[in-house]
């Protein structure tokens, strides 16, 4: 007997192959931009440089595309953007947005009754029976529904 098992991105993760998910944004697992350790490692790299360029130019960094930025020298517009690339490594809205929508997508998935969904009419079914005379449509018979309301069956009597 088989069992279903909930493949996440980031959670119940087989093999290194095994993503879980669409590729390379995802969210989650080793290796990933919200993984806590190529975030250290970001930082240990980056931070150098940036502490050097603060140094270098009164402790203070110009934001990026203002223009103290632009008129800076070119570490200083590196450390910027460096700066900005850190802040965009731990919160990407986008990534967020799109973590967001999968999960509600696999609550709304888990949710749905699939043997019901499955018995459902197809549009052709549905269609079809569209097409076909309902009972109202029907031929009335003037004799037989006069019978029927003066005797209360439709059938003639016997002779």
């Amino acid at each position: 007997m088989t069992t279903y098992t909930e493949r996440r991105p980031g959670v119940n993760q087989g093999g290194d192959g095994d993503r879980g998910g669409s590729g390379a944004d995802d969210t989650g697992g080793p290796g990933r931009l919200d993984d806590p350790d190529l975030l250290i490692e970001v930082f240990r790299l980056v931070n150098p440089a940036v502490e050097a360029a603060r140094r270098a130019h009164g402790g203070r960094l110009a934001g990026v595309g203002t223009r103290q930025w632009w008129d800076a020298s070119d570490d200083a517009k590196v450390a910027g953007l460096l700066v900005l690339s850190e802040a965009w490594c731990v919160y990407d809205p986008e990534r967020v947005v799109r973590q967001r929508l999968r999960e509600m997508s696999w609550d709304l998935s888990a949710g749905l009754n699939w043997a019901a969904a499955s018995r459902r009419p197809t549009p052709d079914a549905l269609r079809s029976r569209r097409e076909r005379p309902g009972p109202m449509l029907r031929r009335v018979d003037p004799a037989a529904a006069a019978r029927w309301a003066a005797t209360g069956s439709s059938l003639e009597a016997p002779a």
